[in-house]
């Protein structure tokens, strides 16, 4: 068998090393590893409009990506309160439950027709304490309904007939099929129950009201408005009642009304995590981060990370700009790193400003520089590749060379027999 080759061999061999180059570059993921995941919190004083804040804050987590090699991921949701089981708070009564509660009522119901009327309403009273302490179910509504038409008639013999019409009203919407039989109940009773049935049935109602005020208010998951409001719970069973405002924890009551309750729900909320985070340093000695050590750590842990950057912003005394200061996670954990403070005039610019000051201390304690990632490039671009091509053109150039001395003077081809 014959082969015969030109000087084409010295393309085929620059094709080859071009080939042999290229196919030989590893993937840039498995060269090269991604940026470290970090945490950036950000804390603006109350005195600060939310405006205000977001314009000066929200860019500088990005223009910190363009000096710092970090990938900044956002900061763990503190879990929302679930607050107990209801079924904890309001079990099902059992029937021992049900047998006190049925006879303290007929206890009642012997001292009403006695006169003794002091009497007969306390021990109603304990029994809507007891019923009410229990889930109201179909078990339960019944007595309740009971207690409050026989509360209703005491209420007639003292001649208070708002009061009365009131309670045979919250009867009448627990037990919407019953009407008192005239042979067995006295007219005034009658005549009050109709002007109850010709009212609206009662519903609860809750005045729910929160510090701050503002808070986002939801009943078993449905959005009800903004405290403070008067909501109806809409139901006799237990109900959740969650209160949520930005930069606070969310608080949850749970509860159980009836028809014609009313009561206050007063909710205190309390910051969360980074609210608390910018009190601690917003006073005395956390000015420089001592002894906030714990919660940034709780930060870490939650998020999964080891560098976490704070920076807080805060009015400056003449209350013409803003004062910055910046801290970061120690390596060793614990206290925080204190990065120094910053006047930052109010305007434009203000978060550029901010963000290359915040920069030039993450980079000063250690935090790694972003420079250009050299097995990011496309393999044409990087300088060993030429490098290489080069070589291989010197080789192919030596190969024809070679190949044409080898066939005399001027010989174009070379033959290799098998």
């Amino acid at each position: 068998m014959r082969f015969t080759s030109s000087r084409r061999s010295a393309v085929a061999c620059l094709l080859f090393a071009v080939l042999s180059v290229r196919w030989a570059v590893p993937p840039a993921s498995a060269t090269s590893e991604g940026p470290e995941a970090a945490l950036f919190l950000k804390y603006a004083a109350p005195d600060i409009p939310e405006s205000v804040s977001r314009e000066i804050l929200d860019p500088v987590p990005g223009l910190l990506s363009k000096s710092v090699r970090v990938r900044f991921v956002p900061a763990p949701a503190e879990a929302p309160p679930s607050g107990p089981d209801p079924a904890s708070l309001f079990p099902v009564p059992g029937d021992a439950a049900l047998r006190r509660i049925a006879g303290k009522i007929s206890k009642a119901s012997a001292h009403m027709e006695k006169v003794e009327n002091d009497a007969a309403e306390a021990l109603l009273s304990e029994a809507e304490k007891e019923a009410r302490a229990f889930r109201f179910t179909e078990s339960t509504l019944p007595f309740l309904a009971e207690i409050y038409l026989r509360e209703g008639i005491l209420k007639l013999r003292k001649a208070d007939l708002p009061a009365a019409e009131s309670l045979l009203a919250r009867s009448r919407a627990l037990r919407p099929g019953f009407n008192p039989d005239p042979a067995l109940f006295p007219p005034q009773l009658i005549a009050a129950w109709e002007r109850a049935r010709r009212r609206p049935l009662p519903e609860p109602e809750l005045l729910v009201q929160s510090l701050p005020s503002g808070a986002g208010i939801e009943v078993d998951g449905e959005y009800k408005g903004k405290t403070p409001s008067r909501i109806r719970p809409g139901k006799t069973g237990p109900v959740k009642v969650r209160v949520f405002h930005k930069g606070y924890r969310d608080a949850v009551r749970i509860g159980q009304w009836l028809p014609g309750d009313a009561e206050t729900l007063d909710f205190a909320l309390s910051g969360d995590r980074v609210a608390r985070l910018g009190e601690l340093l917003g006073e005395g000695a956390g000015r420089e981060g001592k002894g906030t050590g714990p919660l940034i750590d709780e930060f870490a842990s939650a998020a999964g990370v080891s560098r976490i950057a704070v920076m807080t912003l805060e009015k400056d005394g003449s209350g013409e700009g803003y004062r910055a200061r910046a801290y970061a996670r120690s390596a060793a954990g614990g206290d925080p790193v204190y990065l120094g403070e910053k006047e930052i005039p109010a305007g434009s610019g203000a978060s550029e400003g901010a963000g290359k000051w915040v920069a030039a201390g993450l980079l000063g304690s250690g935090w790694p520089a972003e420079t250009e990632d050299r097995e990011s490039k496309p393999w044409y671009k990087k300088w060993w590749v030429w490098g290489a091509l080069i070589s291989g053109v010197g080789i192919a150039a030596a190969l024809a060379a070679g190949g044409g001395s080898g066939g005399g003077g001027g010989g174009s081809s070379v033959a290799v027999s098998f």
